[in-house]
């Protein structure tokens, strides 16, 4: 499963970044798997892990828009550019507006990178350095251009890492490598876990890119469907309006005319309401079958899983060779009309011997649990089956109400064209040729929306069953993965609720997203859990990610410690420390006050394994904070005490 190469940080240099007063130039080597840089509120961690996602992507992810706004990978990638400078201008002075600068190093598999960008310059790297997994630097021109410094690093790192497109790890890294103090949750945005589950369950990462775009399209013709439908409906309401005559003038015959136009627009307005709500039938519809699809695939798994373990030692009866012998022989003696009851006697006896060699594991509990699967798999079965049936009564419903609505507008033409007479005689001014002239204007605006309103809907349908087909695809990978990714997300998850935990797959028109169980009860929505678990949750989601797609990787996380009951600090910093091992490192940051959290992780990592770094270094305590000073310094030693108990160890101060 593990299909890309990500960064894993080795080094970062901050230049000139006025926001840090003490430090004209600070410099981390991140040799250790926990980093943290811990501080008291208000001096800059949380800006500190934008700094190294811009030194990386070039953006700064804007918090007052959702991925929404944007609509797709691509288009969240270039719309973010332009916010890193108004993110960074109150942050560097304009006395360093030209000398602030970052650098950041990090290996991607075997290979190093090494660059500079200016923080107001985010399609520009002032230094581009790459060696390849020999340690050989590889040839950069002295003649190119900081942008061309940047498309080239753009280029090798697509490259290395297995993605389609630059903009595929801007998104990662902003949405699923980063927790960064919008506490933005994947569980919970379908936009966002849409994208995240074809990157990373998907065929390859090109399916994601032409997922992202059907997405794209689908979203925009549904768009422009909404809004022409209002656009017709306020057409009809013009035209209805501007339609209201002087009854008096006309004939018994005309009157009659007029209502049945009249009630023809109402019929427009009560088919297309039943129109809309069907829609809605439909995707509840779908998103029940796909749920239901799921879980009869994960059950027949399941099953086939427990039937083929329940005999050990069963040989199939077409490779015994000793019963074939006794059947051959009693087909010699029937043959041969010679008694043959011996041999039914010899394979009779064969049989129980058989049995009584055989090892049958927990057979009992095999076939008890077999049963079980089986009453669950008809139960979804029929239930689906019932749901097919629905969604198909549904579409035919669909069907004819569209030819209902289209007959209904013809309808309305016909009589508009052959009563011109009457319907010119409009607000006291009859046969006024500039009201049929705005008529027939209105009708033809109203026919234009109509024409376009179904070729949107036909280009949205096609998109939708392109979509289907790559979810079909992902939806077989993410059940290939489930095995590893599962026991991942779980083994973090436990660690931090104490609780059963598991996920589900579900589609629906909406997108592909994953569900949470906790202790066998759906947690749909995020109002479900509290504020501590949602965001620990998704953390662990993020590690298994990481887990299954790739082999080394940091996590940054700008840890949400006001969030945090007491009881769940230490399960937190546990969470943390079992993620961070071997390839994988975890940048963050702290409140010097979440002393439980850092107590645990401090214990788990050691001198070895976790370095503290503090932000005092940095800049300078506000007034209220130095009056703390005694109570911060305090924290910091207990931490650090922890860290060096095996100091002596390895003979290295922190």
């Amino acid at each position: 499963m593990l299909r890309f190469n990500f960064p894993n940080i080795t080094s970062i240099i901050i230049e000139n970044f006025s926001l840090y007063k003490k430090a004209e130039k600070i410099s981390i080597d991140i040799d250790k798997n926990v980093f943290c840089l811990v501080g008291a509120n208000g001096l800059g961690k949380s800006t500190f892990i934008t700094i190294l996602n811009y030194a990386l992507t070039g953006i700064v992810k804007n918090p007052e828009r959702s991925f929404t706004w944007y609509n797709s990978v691509s288009s969240f990638y270039n719309k973010s550019k332009s916010f890193a400078a108004s993110y960074f201008d109150g942050r560097i002075n304009e006395s360093d507006y030209d000398l602030a600068q970052v650098t950041v190093k990090f290996k991607i598999a075997d290979i190093e990178y090494k660059i500079t960008r200016g923080f107001f310059e985010p399609d520009e790297l002032r230094a581009f350095e790459k060696k390849d997994n020999t340690g050989k630097p590889i040839d950069i021109s002295e003649k190119y251009t900081s942008s061309e410094l940047d498309q080239l690093y753009k280029k090798h790192f697509v490259q290395d890492s297995g993605l389609s497109e630059f903009a595929q790890f801007a998104f990662l890294q902003s949405y699923v490598f980063t927790f960064d103090e919008t506490h933005q949750l994947l569980f919970w945005d379908s936009a966002i876990m849409e994208r995240v589950l074809y990157l990373f369950f998907g065929l390859d990462s090109s399916t994601a890119k032409n997922a992202d775009k059907l997405r794209k399209d689908i979203n925009a013709y549904d768009s422009k469907f909404r809004n022409l439908q209002w656009q017709i409906t306020q057409s009809r309401k013009e035209l209805k309006k501007m339609l209201e005559i002087d009854e008096d003038s006309l004939t018994e015959k005309d009157n009659d005319i007029v209502e049945k136009h009249k009630e023809l627009l109402k019929d427009f307005e009560v088919y297309q309401e039943e129109l809309n709500s069907i829609g809605k039938e439909l995707q509840e519809c779908d998103l029940n079958i796909a749920d239901l699809s799921l879980k009869i695939s994960s059950l027949r798994a399941e099953y086939d899983e427990i039937f083929n373990q329940s005999l050990i030692n069963d040989t199939p009866v077409e490779k015994d060779e000793e019963l074939l012998k006794i059947v051959k022989d009693i087909k010699s003696k029937i043959f041969s009309n010679e008694p043959f009851q011996e041999y039914i006697d010899r394979l009779i006896t064969l049989f129980k011997q058989q049995k009584e060699k055989s090892k049958y594991t927990d057979q009992e509990d095999s076939f008890k649990n077999l049963k079980k699967i089986d009453e669950k798999l008809n139960s979804h079965i029929e239930k689906q089956e019932t749901v097919q049936k629905r969604k198909e009564r549904f579409l035919q419903k669909e069907k004819e109400l569209h030819i209902t609505i289209e007959g209904i507008n013809k309808q309305i033409k016909t009589i508009e064209e052959d009563n011109k007479n009457v319907f010119e005689n409009i607000s006291g001014a009859k046969s006024s040729e500039s009201i049929a002239l705005l008529k027939k204007s209105f009708q033809e605006q109203i026919d234009r929306y109509l024409e376009q309103k179904e070729e949107s809907h036909t280009k949205r349908e096609e998109a939708r069953k392109e979509l289907k087909k790559l979810e079909s695809s992902m939806s077989k990978s993410f059940v290939k993965a489930e095995e590893t990714f599962v026991p991942k997300f779980n083994s973090f998850a436990k660690s931090f609720l104490g609780l059963e935990i598991d996920i589900e797959l579900n589609l629906n028109n909406k997108g592909a997203n994953l569900s949470l169980r906790i202790d066998d009860g759906k947690r749909k929505d995020s109002f479900q859990l509290s504020e501590s678990q949602r965001y620990f949750i998704d953390i662990a989601l993020r590690m298994a990610l990481l887990g299954i797609g790739t082999n080394e990787a940091s996590l940054l996380i700008d840890t949400p410690e006001g969030s945090l009951d007491i009881a769940y600090e230490s399960r937190a910093g546990k969470m943390i420390a079992d993620f961070s091992k071997d390839k994988y490192s975890t940048i963050m940051t702290a409140n010097i006050n979440s002393s439980q959290l850092l107590l645990e992780l401090a214990k788990i990592c050691r001198y070895n394994r976790m370095h503290i770094e503090r932000m005092t270094d940095w800049t300078y305590l506000s007034e209220v904070q130095n009056k703390e000073n005694d109570k911060i310094e305090s924290a910091f030693s207990t931490i650090e005490q922890l860290i060096k108990e095996d100091e002596q160890i390895t003979g290295s101060n922190i």
